[in-house]
């Protein structure tokens, strides 16, 4: 097996975006990497240290650097472009994301692409229009908030029936006390009794307000 080597499949990418014709080794994957690129929108960026695809704001995933050549060749190959280096965008129909993805994709695409020395960016958007691409993107929606985290308050430690350390404080799941120890966090349904002396507080502090009836697991 070829050792990985993200400098050099930037160098590739960079060649199919001038337009060279690269020939690429066989390998595997390739629709998943395109499907990765085309199921939602993201912005996208190859780079020496390899691909880093972000679905929401602030969120990153990375995928094998050797996908980037062959994932970039077919896209521009379906689009029938070359940006001969230049920045580019452009529509894909639902049929052309289809048979790029190797399934149904969900509808048409813009996509942007905007080569660089030392990095290549990629935007893709759900078109949500006809015609031809925007001049720029939309910027990617932020993540929803995470749900606050809430702790169950005992008035006396209550040893926890796996790693049977004792305390006075649980993090409060919906199906049951989670220990909190760094060397256990198992849960575990508390006894009602207890669940009824607990009291609720969001993990700054405050009281959780309830507005409705308690969960089960704390009646």
């Amino acid at each position: 097996m070829t050792e990985r080597d993200p400098a050099r499949e930037f160098v590739r990418v960079r060649e199919i975006l001038r337009g060279a014709a690269v020939e690429l080794p066989p390998v595997h994957g390739v629709a998943k990497m395109l499907a990765i690129f085309l199921r939602m929108e993201n912005d996208s960026e190859v780079s020496r240290r390899g691909i880093e695809v972000r679905f929401l704001a602030r969120e990153s995933f990375y995928y094998f650097p050797e996908l980037g050549p062959p994932a970039f060749q077919r896209l521009l190959a379906r689009a029938s472009i070359c940006p001969q280096g230049q920045a580019v965008s452009f529509r894909l129909e639902t049929a052309d994301v289809d048979a790029l993805m190797g399934h149904h994709g969900g509808g048409p695409r813009w996509v942007w692409i905007v080569p660089g020395d030392d990095v290549v960016f990629m935007w893709v958007r759900e078109a949500k229009s006809a015609g031809p691409a925007p001049s720029e993107p939309s910027p990617l929606p932020e993540p929803p908030p995470s749900p606050r985290k809430r702790f169950a308050h005992l008035p006396q430690p209550l040893a926890c029936p796996h790693c049977e350390r004792a305390a006075s404080v649980y993090r409060a799941a919906v199906d049951g006390w989670i220990c909190c120890s760094p060397r256990c966090g198992r849960s575990f349904t508390p006894p009602q009794r207890v669940r009824r002396a607990a009291e609720l507080r969001y993990d700054d502090g405050e009281v959780v307000r309830e507005q409705t009836p308690r969960s089960k697991i704390y009646r």
